[in-house]
Parts: structure tokens; sequence; C-alpha cells
């Protein structure tokens, strides 16, 4: 039987009241509070969304980053890899999915939308042995398992493998950034790395990866929420209104489309929303605004992290030629 509605929003109400009491800005670089936070999270079971009939889920992930994101984008950013593991074992029919559904799981497969292959595969008895760096892999020591991209024979796949050092397997330092430090993200070695035949979630013609996510919504999600949390901060009564009138009308528009090339384009329009709003908020709260425990700074950071996520050569065109344009009708 499916969960109902009213269920998971009462255990979503429930996880952020936990969160509530944790330090909003520490979330951000501070690894074990992060853990703490996503246990919380995922002890609740609101990660599950699949549990829920499939005609609403779409509409719970919007009601989860709302309320998820404006305590913490990098919790937020665990979410949407744990959800795409969800969906793809799922979607995919996947073997062992009962198994791995019930374990924590992150992503390592954005590279499959390169141009070129980043990790390749030589067939091995019962399995392949993969070869190339993983790059930006989010969870180190939060997720146990990983899902990992990888080309073989002109095919795109997706194997499950666990997330920590094994032979073959070596994580490297991870980078400092300016913001997410909490996230743990690693780059990964593999060197004839050993994954099983039987651990294969998909395997699909190049570019079906690619095709799937332009359709996808979880960044637009991401960027909204971020303005919705942004809003709260602000006050500037006249900001505030006019702030969520053109919020709630952009969402509006990229909840009812479903075009890939659109979405792109509806992505450049709510990121530059939502900057502007997180922007002009700090001016009008003035100086006291860049304290680190200040909510509107750390927007402004975790806006560019999302909008760092998912990026492919189409959407950072739309970028400049939006840049360019604008800027000549200004500077002109």
């Amino acid at each position: 039987m499916k969960r109902k509605v009213k269920d998971y929003l009462k255990l979503l109400k429930k996880t952020t009241k936990e969160i509530e009491k944790l330090s909003f800005h520490k979330l951000d670089n501070n690894v074990k509070l992060l853990k703490k936070a996503f246990e919380i999270a995922y002890k609740n079971d609101i990660f599950a969304l699949y549990k829920s009939d499939d005609n609403v889920q779409d509409k719970l992930k919007l009601r989860l980053f709302s309320k998820l994101t404006k305590y913490s984008g990098s919790l937020s950013f665990l979410a949407i890899q744990i959800l795409a593991a969800n969906s793809i074992m799922r979607k995919n029919d996947f073997s062992k999915k009962e198994k791995y559904l019930n374990k924590k799981c992150g992503i390592a497969i954005n590279h499959l939308r390169a141009n070129n292959t980043v990790v390749c595969a030589k067939k091995s008895k019962n399995g392949y042995k993969l070869n190339g760096t993983l790059t930006w892999a989010s969870g180190y020591k939060i997720f146990d398992n990983l899902l990992i991209g990888f080309h073989f024979e002109g095919k795109e796949y997706e194997v499950i493998a666990k997330f920590k050092e094994a032979k073959g397997f070596n994580i490297l330092e991870a980078p400092e950034t300016f913001v997410g430090l909490s996230l743990n993200t690693v780059n990964i070695k593999l060197k004839d790395f050993f994954v099983e035949e039987e651990n294969i979630v998909s395997s699909n013609i190049l570019g079906n990866y690619t095709k799937i996510k332009s359709l996808s919504k979880t960044v637009h999600y991401a960027l909204f929420s971020l303005g919705l949390g942004a809003i709260e901060y602000i006050e500037d009564e006249d900001l505030k209104f006019t702030s969520k009138k053109r919020l709630m009308k952009l969402k509006k528009e990229f909840l009812k489309t479903n075009d890939g090339r659109k979405l792109d384009e509806q992505r450049i329009l709510l990121f530059n929303l939502v900057q502007k709003i997180v922007t002009i908020g700090m001016i009008k709260n003035g100086g006291k605004s860049i304290l680190v425990e200040k909510n509107l700074q750390r927007y402004y950071r975790e806006l560019i992290m999302f909008n760092s996520n998912g990026l492919n050569q189409d959407i950072k065109e739309l970028f400049l030629d939006e840049f360019i344009i604008g800027g000549n009708k200004i500077y002109a």
C-alpha cells in the first residue's frame, strides 16, 4: 500500500523541527554536522518518495526542497543525489533495487554528459574493470554506496559500488571549496576497479543520460527553494512582496513545461531572479548581511553551487547569449 501524502508531510514536518535545532551556517562546512542532519532526514524516510503514488512524487519533491533548502543547501544537494539514485534504480527495474533502496546511495554519473569518455571499461569474468577519474563525487563518509557511470562498446552504463577505499578505487583529497565544504566532495581514481555484472543498474545508448537530464526539473526546484528561503529573511516588505510574486510566476511556468530547451531558458531566468532577490535583500538589510551566521550570504553561495550542477554546453551558451544580448541593450 502506497504512503499517503498527509503521512509524508507529517514526516517532513517532524524532520524540519529536528533540523531547526542545528546551526544552519555550520551545516555548510562541518561534515559531521551535515551527516547528522542527513541521518535525521533519512531516518524519517523523507527521501523515499517512491513509497508514494507516482502521480504525486514530483509535488512531494518540490515540497521537500522547499522545506529543506532554507536550512541547508548542502543537505538539499545530498537529497538530489539520493533521489536520483533511487529513481534510476526503479526506472531501470534494477534486480537488486530492494536491497539498495534501503541504503544511502550517491551518484557519480554527470560525466556521462561529456562528449568524450571519462570512465572506460574492460570486460572481465562476471563483470567489468573500470578506468578513469570520477570528479565531484559528493557525500563521502555520508553515503554507503555510489552509482558510477562508464562507457563500454558504444553504450553508457551505470553500476552500483561501495563508496569506500578499495583495490583500484582510490579516493583523492577533497578539494577546498567556498561553499558546500561539508559535502565532502572527492575525486576518485579508478584503476582496473572491478564491478560485478549483477550490480549493473542500466545499459543504454550513448546520449541517453543527457536526454533524460535535459527534462529534469530538480535544479529548478532547488533554485526556486533558495529564492523562497531568501524571501523569509528580507526585511523590506515591498521587496518581499514583489520577489514572491515574480518567483511564484516563474514556478508556475516551469512546472507546466516539458520541453528541454524551454526548461534550460527558465533555469536561467530563475537563477537571475533569485540572484537579484538575494543581492537586493542583502543591500536593503545592510552590512550585517555579511555576518557568517546570516542566511542571505549563505544563499548567495549556495545559489552558485546549485547552478553549477548539471551544466551542459547548451546551457552554458544560453547563459553567455543572455549576458551578451542583455549587455548590448544596456551598454550600447
